[in-house]
């Protein structure tokens, strides 16, 4: 009779196996807390070097990269305290409701986060940031290569998790391009609040926006929506905890504390109380969220940005009247050769936007989330950890005047690059575009940025 009985409880055993292993997630997208790796992992290894220092889809004409601009979002961080006591909480709930062998893996959870110190970047995000700096050095090995230090620029908001990510990439970075002698310990950048957290700065954001929840009144009728409520009592019957135990936001939470956790620690308990299926709303809630923080769901979300989309064409600007003053037997020299900003999520997202990147035909709402499968405002993708956009400009001669020392006169075009991907840029027809017309296009950015104006806050509220 032993036998039977052992070969009952064996199979048991493999069943409920089974069912752990079903549970195992195979997709990896966690709206804007989704690390680099996971979102482009092909971009990690796929690249060849010196790649971005001509264009050769521009037909007939001989191109040299001149300057690059790259404004980069921090690498992987650690969840907000705020997140990390509520997540505690609600497991100390849960823990009291539930049988411990009913999910022995979630009930012993212990938390990891560092509970002494706010949103800091974890050790994946300084790798993250470090990598991309000897990604950028590589493709533009020619145009960076023999340069000073005082002919880069570094930016960082006054956030220390940006600081991190800004010597992270400049250690990949300068160990890329300069020689051993001309290498500094010490890094040396700026802080600058005003182009990078204007989000911070602009009060008819903070107030119409930010802080307030009408203006966040898709996210919350989602939320609250059967799709993430459906969720929930899943979820309470996996556990055999009643659904009352956890609200819609705490859904939300260990939807986000599932990816913190599968990115620094590489798994975590929480994720197993998900299925890929359930990825799919919690993502289009996210999306939800920074459509209207940090996209296009508000006028003045992207036009704020406007101080910062102004300073990377000044800046080219600058570059093309210093190459074109200087004399013909002269070493051209005394412009910035690269410029590298270090941002926040808030700060690439109303960028993207106000160069109409990332364009939805239709807003993204509570009631069309069926419709918007194929969106293309999918944060996961564009706003991920290590998020980045790349402004390349080109020197350019017709092809048979290459070889010529004395040309009067060159045209300049930009390639611009979203995750080290070249995206075709609205009024452009390739992937490059003529630099005085994408300049024309963004005008009102770059030249009439009235920025006190557009932020005080008794102006009429914005629409969609």
């Amino acid at each position: 009779m032993a036998a039977p009985i052992l070969s009952g409880f064996f199979s048991i055993v493999v069943f409920k196996c089974f069912v752990i292993s079903l549970s195992a997630l195979s997709q990896n997208r966690f709206s804007t807390k989704t690390p680099y790796k996971f979102a482009h992992p092909e971009t990690v290894t796929g690249y060849k070097e010196d790649d971005l220092n001509t264009l050769p889809e521009l037909k007939g004409m001989a191109c040299s990269a001149a300057h690059a601009t790259v404004v980069a979002r921090h690498g992987t961080r650690y969840p907000g305290l705020d997140d990390v006591h509520e997540i505690i909480h609600l497991h100390e709930k849960l823990v009291d409701a539930m049988e411990p062998d009913t999910h022995p893996d979630l009930y012993d959870w212990k938390c990891k986060f560092p509970s002494n110190n706010d949103k800091a970047l974890a050790h994946i995000g300084e790798n993250e940031l470090e990598s991309l700096g000897k990604r950028v050095g590589k493709r533009l090995s020619t145009l960076f290569a023999d340069e000073e230090l005082s002919n880069f620029r570094f930016m960082t908001s006054s956030k220390e998790r940006t600081k991190q990510s800004a010597s992270a990439f400049y250690d990949g970075f300068i160990n890329t391009v300069l020689a051993e002698e001309e290498k500094k310990d010490d890094f040396d950048s700026e802080i600058n609040d005003e182009l990078i957290r204007f989000f911070d700065l602009c009060a008819r954001y903070v107030y119409g926006v930010k802080d307030n929840k009408t203006a966040m009144g898709e996210y919350y009728t989602f939320l609250n929506s059967e799709h993430i409520t459906k969720i929930k009592e899943k979820i309470a019957k996996k556990l055999g905890v009643k659904s009352e135990l956890m609200t819609q936001a705490h859904i939300h939470l260990l939807y986000n504390i599932c990816g913190y956790e599968k990115a620094i620690f590489e798994k975590s308990p929480w994720c197993s109380l998900l299925d890929d299926e359930d990825l799919i709303p919690l993502e289009y809630l996210g999306d939800l969220k920074h459509f209207y923080k940090n996209g296009y769901g508000f006028n003045i979300t992207y036009r704020q940005s406007c101080p910062l989309v102004s300073e990377i064409f000044s800046t080219m600007d600058e570059v093309i009247l210093e190459i074109e003053n200087t004399e013909e037997d002269e070493e051209v020299a005394g412009f910035l050769v690269g410029q590298f900003a270090f941002g926040h999520a808030e700060t690439l997202g109303p960028v993207f936007s106000a160069l109409g990147l990332f364009n939805n035909s239709l807003p993204l709402k509570a009631d069309n989330f069926e419709s918007q499968s194929n969106r293309v405002f999918r944060t996961s993708n564009i706003l991920p950890f290590g998020s980045n956009i790349m402004f390349v400009l080109y020197e350019c001669v017709p092809e048979e005047l290459a070889e010529e020392e004395e040309i009067e006169e060159a045209e300049y075009y930009i390639k611009v690059l979203v995750n080290e991907k070249a995206v075709v840029m609205p009024g452009c027809p390739n992937v490059y575009c003529n630099y005085n017309d994408m300049r024309k296009r963004y005008q009102s950015y770059i030249d009439d940025c009235h920025f006190k104006k557009m932020c005080k806050r008794d102006l009429p509220k914005d629409e969609l």
